[in-house]
């Protein structure tokens, strides 16, 4: 899976995406083209270098890197034998200054995390003059003929006054022989440049991760994540889990956010509460985290510990298609049949399904939930599904959202060996200013 693939799933990464200061093309080009890790060894090497531009003050090079620009086809053209135009040689020349520079700032603070070749060779190349400055010119200092040519054809145009027909003649072989001239310094400079072709990849491709590191250690520390610990096998835990795009909404509204606990390994486990409880932005948040742990991003939680899988499947809101003759239901239940096909090929999946059944009769929904979790045994990755339905299976662990506490919505998540569901839609209902007439009314066919 793809990072821009992940950006599909209905879990927040979207917002996390769009809260993080990349500042190349190139550099969002090469997260969004980045696939998911699945081994504790490159996650456990990816979050070191992490860790490390964590520590470090990278504003002066987060500004350099706003200057990079995706130039692989120059590049690659250059391997190949072209030769390279003007704009092409500055392009080139561009890259092998910021990249000299960047390097001199990370041997400065002595960041190793990201090495970057020395282009010192390629600015002697195109920069003859030493001036260092950001442009290229086919300059005289590269031919002493092309710089005779170059005064003729000055004192010839003068001071751009009508030229007779032999002067004009002769300007128009200067001016051909300026052009071949400056054709055989592109093929020489290209040549001379090709054997750096290699090494100038390398820099751009380490220029785009340095700015996804910096851009990642940035969020970091404005939204309060933190780094995972990655296990291959065991339990996964989450202290503080919160959702970014709500947690950060409610904060700006002056109100608190409040965090959620919870962890599970192989057993199946339910999410139970009424609606409204908060039940589906837990699983959300699960998704996400796993997302942003398998893509190196700071997790949102106080610490954690993440089991790696090798997909995500979050099974959530209303498929329903008119034009394919599918309804809620329908739609539903197909998404959670490949979700177990998945589990029966014994493919490594945290599967996270929002109160299946929901849109069938209470009787149906429980007796098809009931079902679920019996064919769903030991699951590598996980297996949490949230429901209002009274489930008895013996076979999962349960988690029950606390739910309303003195006309408050308690988020939290405590083990509760019941099935019951909270009753508290009413409850919930009178909360939201619902007509109290319609209340009341609700209240005494409850009682009776």
């Amino acid at each position: 899976m793809t990072f821009k693939s992940a950006l599909d799933i209905d879990c927040g990464l979207r917002y996390m995406y769009d809260t993080l200061d990349i500042m190349s093309p190139c550099g969002r080009k090469m997260l969004l083209q980045s696939e998911m890790m699945t081994t504790k060894r490159e996650l456990d090497f990816h979050y070191r270098r992490l860790n490390e531009i964590y520590d470090k003050d990278c504003a002066k090079i987060a500004h350099k890197l706003m200057c990079i620009k995706d130039i692989q086809t120059t590049l690659d053209r250059l391997a190949s034998g072209a030769v390279l135009d003007d704009i092409e040689l500055f392009e080139v020349k561009y890259l092998a200054i910021v990249s000299s520079e960047v390097l001199a700032l990370l041997q400065e603070q002595n960041i190793v995390a990201v090495g970057l070749p020395h282009l010192g060779n390629v600015v002697e190349i195109l920069d003859p003059d030493g001036v260092n400055i950001p442009s290229f010119y086919v300059y005289d200092s590269y031919s002493e003929e092309l710089r005779e040519v170059r005064k003729q054809i000055k004192a010839i145009q003068g001071n751009g006054e009508d030229l007779p027909d032999e002067k004009r003649q002769h300007l128009a072989v200067l001016l051909q022989k300026n052009a071949d001239l400056e054709l055989e310094i592109r093929e020489m400079l290209s040549g001379k440049l090709r054997e750096y072709a290699g090494d100038l990849s390398v820099a751009l491709r380490n220029l785009s991760f340095l700015d996804i590191l910096i851009a990642k250690a940035g969020q970091m520390k404005k939204l309060g994540l933190c780094f995972p610990v990655v296990v291959e096998e065991g339990e996964t835990f989450y202290n503080g889990m919160f959702y970014p795009a709500v947690k950060d909404a409610l904060v700006a509204k002056g109100k608190e956010y409040m965090p959620v606990d919870i962890e599970f390994e192989r057993e199946p486990v339910t999410i139970i509460g009424a609606n409204m409880g908060g039940k589906t932005v837990v699983l959300k948040s699960l998704a996400l985290n796993q997302l942003l742990t398998q893509f190196g991003f700071g997790v949102a939680a106080h610490d954690c510990c993440v089991n790696l899988v090798d997909e995500v499947a979050l099974c959530i809101g209303d498929d329903q298609s008119v034009e394919k003759g599918i309804s809620s239901f329908a739609a539903e239940m197909l998404a959670i049949n490949s979700v177990v096909l998945k589990i029966r090929k014994g493919i490594n999946i945290l599967a996270l399904v929002d109160e299946p059944a929901r849109t069938t009769n209470p009787v149906e929904g429980t007796a098809l939930v009931e079902g679920l979790l019996d064919v769903i045994s030991e699951v590598k990755g996980g297996f949490i599904l949230t429901t209002h339905y009274n489930i008895m299976n013996d076979n999962v662990k349960r988690y029950r959202v606390r739910g309303l506490r003195n006309n408050v919505m308690d988020y939290t998540l405590e083990v509760t060996q019941s099935g019951d569901v909270p009753h508290e839609a009413v409850a919930i209902a009178e909360s939201l200013g619902i007509d109290s007439q319609w209340i009341e009314c609700t209240k005494k066919n409850l009682n009776n």
